[in-house]
Order: C-alpha cells, then structure tokens, then sequence
C-alpha cells in the first residue's frame, strides 16, 4: 500500500473548501498563516443575542482602528477614508475572532444574532483625530 503525503498547504485548503465558498477560499490562501488561524475557529458557535461583550477590537488590514473596553474607547482612529476598502477585516470580541472578511467576502461571523450596536453613540468618533 502507497500512502499519499499531503503538503500542509493542500490539507489547509480541503479544510477551508469544506466549510467555506470557493472564492472566499482563493482569497484567503492570498494570507496563509491567516487561513491557518482562522481554520482553527470556523466551528466556534455563534455569540449569543444575550452575550455582552467586555472588549471590542476592530482591525482593518491586521490594524487596529476602533478598541472599546469595559464602557469606555480605549484608541480610535477616524481618520480613516471614507471610501477606504479594507482588504481585511477583523472583529474581536473579548480576544476572540468573532467576525473576518477578506476582499468583501466573509469568512467567520459569530456576531450575527448579537444585538445591534447604537451608532449613535459612535457620533463622537467623527470629530477626534486617531489617539492611542
């Protein structure tokens, strides 16, 4: 019997495939250590709708531009173009992956039945420029 050796590269795309679209998979392999993290975590459940967060971290293109902790903005940065398309998204909650987007296309969200944050109160971040 001939046993077939996979390279680690060919196991992560048959995993990512089974789980995900096709062109949500070419655009993720662009970022390989990236697939591999988040290959770990596409089966985590879903956030309840009755689950408060302590922390929320938002990364465009693996930078930070929006970290809330317990009630209060810990860095924010607005000056971020309107029109800016990010090739990578990225949500944390409470340390944890809880949304990611490559090119537009949503490879994890666990955040969908979570109740809608007021954006009103995101108002103040249109008038201060970014500050750690």
């Amino acid at each position: 019997m001939t046993a077939t050796i996979q390279s680690p590269d060919l196991m992560l795309a048959q995993t990512l495939r089974a789980k995900l679209p096709v062109d949500t998979v070419t655009a993720l392999l662009a970022y390989p250590n990236i697939a591999a993290d988040l290959a770990l975590v596409l089966d985590q459940p879903p956030l309840g709708a009755d689950y408060v967060p302590r922390e929320i971290e938002v990364l465009y293109d693996d930078v930070t531009i929006f970290h809330w902790r317990d009630g209060r903005i810990q860095a924010q940065c607005a000056d971020v173009e309107i029109d800016y398309m990010p090739t990578l998204v990225e949500w944390l909650i409470d340390g944890d992956t809880a949304y990611f987007s490559v090119q537009g296309l949503e490879v994890i969200n666990r955040i969908k039945i979570m109740p809608l944050m007021d954006l009103e109160s995101l108002d103040p971040l249109k008038e201060e420029p970014c500050k750690p």
